[in-house]
């Protein structure tokens, strides 16, 4: 199990959204043709405005508006073909009539801004426009009049301004994807937050604070709002977000403390904040994420203590809270983790020594501890001779870990003692234990 890092990130698949971390996702339209059999039903009730004729002059303006003549994939557009032919166009049966209901339309060189007769598509369930980067101007308010939308991917475009509060019209989205990253970099990060804040996006982003109506979207599962130009605090109403199990705000401005209400988040499976302006303690209700596997919160300008209550965690399989400002005591109840990969506390003010149980043999997944440039004090733990074997064999470190090998960090405290005798075996090794602060170090340092 050592030899694979289970991250959530590259395991999620929520809405058709599959995330890899390094890996850039492209989704070209869906054939000609592609008519979906199934049946859309509406709730007892609820009628829906608009017929396949407005949609069809609404995908014409679409098609002229987005200079369709270049598009990658534009297959019957703007011709007398039924729409249902047209490259990218899905029509489905709503209430007994063909609508349009999706339009898959990602990474097609799209050019120019979205026009207001999008909100004609009023059948409209799945949206994709994600990867076209001449994709500008603002998001038209026509756009959050489309409230059967379940999937809105528009990651990766320049389009700017701010989210209006009525997305929270959007209640029926299971994906919101509005990242303008063409990766996820949550995972490359060295450490550094000078050197890894130049990786935030400049110009072309959304901005403004995120409105508090996003807690009305109770229904979403994915939501990755990163690696945009958000500022302000995060809403309170973040914790509403019932249904989510992806949320990341990685690589923004959010600024302020980060709300107790985020551990109400009961399905939340993988949570990034890191790489922000994120100030003030960490709250204790994180430690109510019963479902959390991934924590990434480096980067910011976090103080006080790391809650004992993240020990409870029984699913954490990564926690990072690295280059904060975080002190106090490594919690003991951290050896609680027992499922656990990855612990990266680098680069914090951290205090007081190593707990006991950390790393030890009830932690047999871990397959990196980074507790750097902190001011730990006391002596190397004998334990962490078991983590040796496999620091051996890494013959880089450098850069990012090979995760296939453990390792376990310690340069840059205030540590004494000796190095165990096992490491001066291996000269490599001594790069994960030296140096340490001035004035520190141990008493049978090689010369």
């Amino acid at each position: 199990m050592k030899k694979t890092l289970l991250s959530t990130l590259a395991l999620i698949a929520l809405g058709g959204v599959v995330t890899s971390c390094g890996k850039e996702q492209k989704d070209a339209p869906q054939p000609a043709g592609n008519t979906s059999a199934r049946a859309t039903e509406l709730p007892a009730g609820e009628t829906i405005t608009g017929s396949i004729q407005t949609d069809s002059l609404a995908l014409v303006d679409l098609y002229k508006s987005l200079d369709g003549m270049n598009w990658s994939h534009s297959n019957n557009w703007n011709s007398s073909r039924p729409v249902a032919t047209w490259a990218g166009v899905q029509v489905s049966d709503v209430a007994g009539a063909p609508r349009v209901t999706a339009l898959y339309l990602g990474g097609n060189k799209l050019r120019g801004t979205l026009p207001k007769s999008i909100g004609q598509l009023t059948a409209l369930r799945s949206l994709q426009l994600q990867y076209n980067r001449e994709l500008t101007g603002t998001i038209p308010a026509e756009l959050y009049q489309l409230t059967h939308l379940r999937s809105l991917r528009l990651r990766f475009t320049s389009l700017t301004g701010e989210v209006s509060p009525a997305i929270g019209k959007l209640t029926e989205l299971d994906t919101l994807d509005l990242s303008n990253s063409r990766y996820d970099l949550s995972m490359w990060w060295n450490g550094d937050p000078a050197t890894a804040k130049e990786h935030r996006p400049n110009g072309k982003t959304l901005t403004g604070s995120l409105p508090r109506e996003i807690g009305q979207l109770t229904k979403a599962r994915y939501i990755d709002l990163s690696f945009q130009g958000f500022t302000g605090t995060l809403p309170t109403e973040i914790g509403a977000l019932k249904s989510a199990k992806y949320l990341s705000l990685y690589g923004c401005h959010f600024s302020g403390e980060l709300p107790a209400s985020l551990g109400a988040l009961a399905q939340l499976e993988y949570f990034s904040a890191g790489l922000n302006e994120f100030s003030g303690s960490l709250p204790a209700s994180l430690g109510s994420l019963k479902s959390i596997r991934e924590i990434h919160i480096s980067g910011n300008k976090l103080t006080g203590a790391i809650p004992a209550s993240l020990g409870a965690l029984k699913t954490l399989q990564q926690l990072h809270l690295a280059g904060n400002q975080l002190t106090g005591t490594i919690p003991a109840e951290l050896a609680h983790l027992t499922g656990i990969y990855v612990i990266d506390l680098k680069g914090n003010k951290l205090s007081g020594t190593i707990p006991t149980d950390l790393g030890g043999a009830q932690q047999s997944l871990l397959i990196s501890v980074d507790l750097s440039d902190n001011d730990l004090t006391g002596t190397i733990p004998a334990r962490i001779k078991r983590y040796l074997p496999d620091a051996a064999k890494y013959a880089g470190l450098h850069g990012l870990p090979d995760y296939g090998y453990t390792m376990f960090v310690l340069s840059g405290n205030k540590l004494t003692g000796k190095i165990p005798a096992e490491y001066l075996a291996y000269p490599k090794t001594l790069q994960l234990l030296l140096p340490q602060q001035a004035g520190y170090g141990f008493s049978n340092e090689p010369k």
